[in-house]
């Protein structure tokens, strides 16, 4: 998949433009996170919280205790979730994509300022 860029043509070859654009491009996969609906707290089922580990009140009494920094963009609920998949399961950032419809660099970012 190409991107957009801005390439005149003269000053450098066609087959040194696309040498450089392969060799800088990302090789990391773009992941659909934005065709998920963002995390709800409030409407899932019960049994949706057994990949969490807790029940579902035990959620919200531990979500009063962590506070989430101002430099965050989740709220307490969604970042003890966070927290609570990745400890309960060996699993991937990119696992966490359907849950919480966030990228894979914000999901390790907002763990790492909760676990800080």
């Amino acid at each position: 998949m190409y991107r957009k860029c801005l390439y005149d043509g003269e000053s450098i070859t066609d087959g040194e433009f696309l040498t450089l654009y392969e060799s800088y491009s990302s090789k990391n996969p773009e992941l659909p996170y934005s065709s998920y609906p963002t995390f709800d707290y409030s409407q899932m089922d019960e049994p949706e919280y057994a990949e969490f580990r807790v029940q579902k009140q035990d959620i919200t009494l531990l979500s009063v205790t962590i506070r989430c920094p101002q430099r965050t963009t989740c709220d307490p609920v969604e970042g003890l979730c966070m927290l609570l998949k990745r400890f309960s399961y060996p699993c991937r950032y990119s696992d966490m994509i359907h849950r919480f419809a966030r990228p894979v660099p914000e999901i390790s970012m907002i763990k790492f300022v909760l676990l800080t």
